[in-house]
């Protein structure tokens, strides 16, 4: 009991193991990653804190294949590089299999205007280009300020990934679960059209 007290993750792993998610951890308290399910729908989580600025990142699996990626980012946001793939240059972390078609998407307008005031939206694809996720922009639109202005959007090829940042460790389980719920209403919405 001693140990698990100084642990970095002491909390989260008491929660994750309330929850029946399963939890892994690095020795040196700057990563964790959890596997939980919510209704039915798994997802994997991540927070790392490595990289210049600590990010939680939420992947869970898409029943609507594309052949491409689409990237939605709120149009305030920093719209460079993302921190977390310098970080993996020092990590040795493989990059994601989306990244080089990240470098390469192109920004494409929805035909919404209140929507392309707010969301820079990019595709790697033609097909994806001429798919608009205008139901995902309406889902964004839902959530609170303090995620909708931070989260970056990756979906395609069977997958949906919901990537925030910057996350402090204290703060990154209730992100996490947040997350998770709102990626499962996010797949069950376009699952319906």
């Amino acid at each position: 009991m001693w140990f698990q007290g100084l642990s970095p993750f002491a909390r989260v792993r008491s929660a994750a193991r309330k929850r029946h998610w399963s939890f892994d951890e690095d020795a040196d308290g700057l990563w964790y990653g959890l596997k939980g399910s919510h209704s039915g729908m798994n997802w994997l989580a991540e927070w790392n804190g490595r990289g210049l600025r600590p990010y939680v990142e939420v992947s869970v699996p898409d029943t609507h294949w594309v052949d491409g990626w689409w990237f939605v980012t709120p149009r305030e946001r920093d719209l460079s590089e993302p921190p977390r793939f310098l970080a993996g240059a020092f990590t040795g972390k493989e990059q994601p299999e989306w990244f080089a078609e990240w470098m390469h998407a192109q920004v494409i307008a929805t035909g919404c205007p209140e929507l392309d005031q707010d969301f820079v939206v990019a595709a790697s694809s033609p097909l994806a280009r001429e798919l608009v996720p205008i139901g995902i922009l309406e889902q964004l639109r839902g959530l609170p300020v303090t995620f909708s202005k931070k989260v970056f959007l990756i979906r395609g090829r069977g997958k949906l990934v919901l990537h925030v940042e910057p996350v402090g460790k204290a703060d990154a389980l209730p992100v996490i679960e947040r997350l998770a719920v709102f990626a499962e209403q996010i797949v069950g919405a376009l699952s319906e059209k």
